[in-house]
């Protein structure tokens, strides 16, 4: 009876045994992400520190959609630290970035920004036209989407004067565009040359945009 007993024993030890081994443990962040910054055109990469038994399987995502390995995006991992390289292109690559590690007893994640640091430039994929056509006694719009981080200063000018807001003039900039508005327009004294300026600590850009205004608001009586 006795043996019986410690058989029964023994197997209920290696029983405890196993589950602590299939329990194991939830991955743990050891180490939080930090923000990264780079230049536009270099790499920039996020790193992170998890932990976890099972090692966990490794996952990176943007913008809720999961990340493949690629030329733009490097990931390596050693068990405990993981990083992501991304190889930047476009002012868009800038944002939050998502590292998840997913075992059987758990899962958790960490995020981090990329900022990128650029000199101001047009967009390429707004490309501005070559004259712009507006009504006489209307709105004249301007909108011109650029690149560039910092943000950069924004200064507008018809012919060499600076503009500034007041009731006919709006100047509306974002960390995106920049969008100018001249109201209740004339042709002798709103046509012609307007000139928007785009400055921060790695550079100046301008480019003119050229106005013509259609129409007259007053005709000539005959008598």
């Amino acid at each position: 009876f006795s043996q019986g007993h410690d058989s029964h024993h023994f197997t209920y030890l290696i029983y405890l045994f196993l589950c602590f081994l299939t329990v194991g443990e939830a991955p743990s962040l050891k180490e939080e992400m930090e923000d990264v910054t780079t230049k536009l055109g270099q790499s920039g990469t996020l790193k992170c520190q998890i932990l976890g038994r099972p090692l966990p399987e490794i996952k990176w995502y943007r913008f809720g959609k999961e990340l493949i390995q690629s030329r733009k995006y490097k990931m390596s991992s050693d068990g405990r630290n993981h990083s992501l390289s991304i190889l930047t292109d476009e002012q868009e690559d800038e944002g939050l970035y998502t590292c998840r590690a997913i075992n059987d007893a758990g899962e958790i994640e960490t995020s981090g920004k990329l900022f990128l640091h650029a000199a101001p430039q047009f967009h390429p994929g707004f490309p501005l036209k070559e004259k712009y056509y507006t009504g006489c006694g209307t709105s004249l719009r301007l909108h011109v989407v650029y690149i560039g981080r910092p943000v950069p200063q924004i200064m507008w000018f018809y012919g060499k004067k600076p503009l500034k807001a007041s009731e006919n003039i709006i100047i509306e900039n974002t960390e995106n565009y920049t969008h100018l508005v001249v109201r209740n327009v004339q042709r002798k004294t709103n046509a012609g040359k307007y000139k928007v300026q785009l400055s921060n600590i790695f550079g100046t850009v301008d480019t003119v945009l050229r106005v013509e205004i259609q129409g007259n608001t007053f005709k000539k009586l005959r008598i």
